[in-house]
Order: structure tokens, then sequence, then C-alpha cells
């Protein structure tokens, strides 16, 4: 869309005003003045309108993962039009501009198509150059990333010609990447050892259908021929049968504390505890579900339980990923099971939890009551893995550090009684993983739902 600012209506008028109020009071300085407005409309009739054309090109980047996390830390889809990180995340952005016209631009501005809900941490997406023919320049800044799918729009650039009267502006289409998606995939989900009676990938310590080699025990009727020890018969006519390891899969609850407290951030700029808790437990369901083990999920709120039963169909998926992507609104309940809690809802949390499940708790423990609960799950006999997003990073936990101010000096209590408590959760057998914000989200799970011993 061109935007002629050259307009004779309005030069007109103030000529005419101006020569009016000079003949009025005999001003020979005003009679001068009038003419000034005519030579801009002047300028803006003949000025020259710039024949511009660019070419835009845009790439966005998170940084590297670490090497030992290997494809987990890569995007879900292998497009190369879509960047995939984390909440808080910041994707890098550079969008080149090039003449591509045989005419200088003598004043060319650009702003990039930067989606309204990702904040711009870093540089500016915007440009204002003169560039000759074949010349570029780039526009470098950094985006925080936010839960969800963003594309990039179009670009808007405006031209001027040399006496600035002549302006043309329109939008213009960006090669390159142009989507981030911030939903973080889990490659796989080393699962330790409680299980169910559903077929699956774990080893158990009794004999039925699998792939490893178990025993060898007599015939009995019934049993199928393809087990028969065929080789056996032959030498010896005894029927004998092949008995495999027997695989069972591993029925994962998520559990998201949701209360109060959980809703404190490391800062201003990065997500609360309870986003980050509900997002890692998301991917953990989502994982769970793809390789065919019962998952559900939890959410723990003041005076709430709502949950998801776990289970492999879609319907299931669908309920887990509602309730955790609703952790923090007003009707946290949305499709799952709710039941209101008069007293502690820890309390109430392993009536709604199957028996032989293992627990995968979320939590920043800036409170005891995840350590009470814990200590509970592990006395019923529950394998418990908890994950905890530090929302007290950055803080200086060592005595020596200068003492700034009493806030800082809270906040280093705090950080303390956070550690004591992830080592008395680890003194009931649980595996604690402190999640460091700086790391992927990867990682992070990676080491939380690794190898363990069975509970």
């Amino acid at each position: 869309m061109a935007d002629r600012t050259g307009n004779g209506e309005w030069g007109i008028v103030a000529t005419l005003s101006l020569a009016g109020i000079g003949l009025a009071v005999g001003s020979q300085l005003l009679v001068a003045a009038a003419t000034l407005p005519l030579w801009y409309v002047a300028a803006g009739v003949f000025g020259t309108r710039q024949d511009a054309t660019v070419r835009l090109e845009r790439r966005l980047s998170t940084e590297e993962r670490a090497a030992t996390a290997g494809p987990a830390a890569d995007s879900a889809d292998s497009s190369s039009d879509v960047v995939a990180g984390d909440p808080g995340d910041t994707v890098s952005v550079r969008t080149t501009v090039r003449n591509v016209g045989s005419e200088p631009i003598v004043d060319l501005r650009v702003i990039d198509g930067v989606p309204d809900a990702l904040p711009v941490v870093s540089g500016s997406p915007r440009t204002c150059v003169t560039l000759e023919p074949g010349a570029e320049t780039t526009l470098e800044y950094g985006v925080e990333l936010r839960r969800g799918e963003y594309v990039f729009d179009d670009a808007t650039v405006r031209t001027r010609d040399l006496t600035g009267t002549v302006a043309e502006t329109w939008t213009d289409p960006v090669a390159g990447n142009d989507t981030v998606r911030c939903s973080p995939a889990v490659e796989a989900v080393p699962l330790g050892g409680g299980t169910n009676d559903y077929a699956g990938e774990v080893p158990t310590d009794e004999g039925g259908s699998g792939i490893e080699f178990y025993a060898v025990r007599e015939y009995q009727s019934g049993d199928p021929v393809s087990s028969i020890d065929w080789r056996r018969y032959a030498g010896t006519r005894e029927l004998a049968t092949v008995e495999y390891r027997a695989e069972r899969a591993t029925r994962i609850v998520c559990v998201v504390d949701a209360r109060s407290s959980q809703f404190r951030a490391a800062t201003t700029e990065q997500p609360p505890a309870v986003e980050l808790s509900a997002t890692a437990a998301e991917r953990t369901v989502e994982t769970l579900l793809s390789t065919g083990h019962p998952a559900g999920a939890v959410v723990v709120h003041k005076n709430q339980l709502a949950s998801v039963s776990p289970g492999t169909g879609p319907t299931t998926r669908q309920r887990a990923t509602n309730l955790l992507r609703a952790t923090w609104q007003s009707d946290p309940a949305g499709a799952a099971d709710a039941r209101t809690i008069h007293g502690d809802p820890l309390d109430e949390l392993p009536q709604v939890l199957p028996g032989e499940a293992q627990v995968y708790l979320f939590s920043s423990f800036v409170d005891d009551q995840p350590v009470d609960l814990v200590r509970r799950l592990r006395a019923r006999g529950y394998a418990v893995r908890v994950v905890s997003p530090d929302v007290t990073a950055g803080v200086d936990t060592d005595a020596a550090a200068p003492d700034t101010g009493a806030d800082d000096l809270a906040t280093r209590l705090e950080a303390v009684d956070r550690g004591t408590r992830l080592a008395e959760t680890r003194t009931t057998g649980a595996r604690v993983v402190d999640w460091d914000l700086e790391r992927p989200l990867a990682l992070v799970l990676n080491d939380a739902i690794g190898e363990v011993g069975d509970r």
C-alpha cells in the first residue's frame, strides 16, 4: 500500500491564510512566508517516487542443546520452518534486508512482523537505513518463548525520497523461518519397576509374553504349540515349554502442585513454577502415551483435586492435555474429574492414586507440604520421582556472599530452606531432580525419568 504525503490542498489553504493575515496586518514577512507551503507542495508534486525493491530473509534459532541430549532436544517437527523450545527460552532472530533494485534507497524503514504474544528481550525488530544497490542490513533481536505456536508476520517496509515529501508503505513477505513452537518433546521415557498387568516394555521377574528367555518348565495342557521346546522333544521325546520374561506397562500419574505458593517465579520475566511444572508434566504424559504406557494426571489446588485416570487412548491424552494446560486458570477442572477438598488436598491425594502406580511430582518445594506428601506416598509403597523447578535460581547461598539488603538475605534463606527440603525428600528413597531453569526441559526430564530401581 503506497502513501503519497505530497497533498496540495493543505498547502493552498496555508498559503491563502498566511497571505490574508499578512495583508491585513501589513506584514511583508507574513506575505513572503505564505510562499513556503507552495514550495513544499511543489516538492511533493515533482518529487521523485522511490522505485524500491527489497528482499527479506529471516532466520530463527535457539541455543544449542547439549550433546548428551541427543534427538530428545530437537523439535518434534522436523520441518526447517519450525523452531521449538521451552517456556522462557530466547529465540534469536536475524532478518536480512537487501536492496535488489538498481537505485539507492535514501530512507528505508523496516519493522519485522514479531508475534504480539512474544516479548522482545534484546535488540530491536526495527531499522532505518540508507542502502545502495546490492547492499544489505540485518536486524538482530531476541524474543522470549511463551507456550503455544506463533507465526511471524510479513515485514512492514516504508521508503521516503530525498526531500522526505514522498513516502510509500507496504508489507513484504519474508523468506526463511516463520514459526516458533513452545512444546518441547521428550524422545523416550526409561521407566522404573512399578508395573501393572498391561503388556508393555518393562521387564519383570515372571514368565510370560516377551522376547527375553526366562525359563524352561514341564509342558502343561493348554500351553501354546509355539512355546514348546521342539529341540528337546526331538532328542528326548519329552515335552517342555519355553517361557520368556514377561514385560509389563508402567502406570504413571503426573501430579502437579498448583497451590498458591506455586505461582511464584524466579524473576518477573520468567514463567511461574506452576506453569513450568504443568509444561513438564504435559510433555511426560504425551511421551508415555505415545509409547503405550498408561498415564494420567492430577492437579492439586488449594481446595480441589482435579484428575484424569491413567489410560492409553486418545481420550485420555486430550483430557490430560486440557487439564494441564488449564492449571492456572480459574476453572481448573475442565474435562477432568474434580473433587472439592475441605481440608488439606495433599492429605486426600493418595485416595485418587491407583495402588500400583508410579508418581511423578512436579513442585517447587518452597514450603514443607510436598515433603510431607512424598513421605506419605513412600509409606504407602509408591515409587516417587520429583521434578522441582528452582524459582530461587540466581540466589547465592554462600554464607560469605555480601549482604545487599534484607530482601536478598530473605531470598537466600528461602533457597537454603528449599535445598534442605529436597535433601529430606531424597532420604525417603524418592528420586529428586533439582531443575535449574537454565537447563533445557528435555535434559531435565531425561534426568527425572531415567533408570531407577524397583520401589
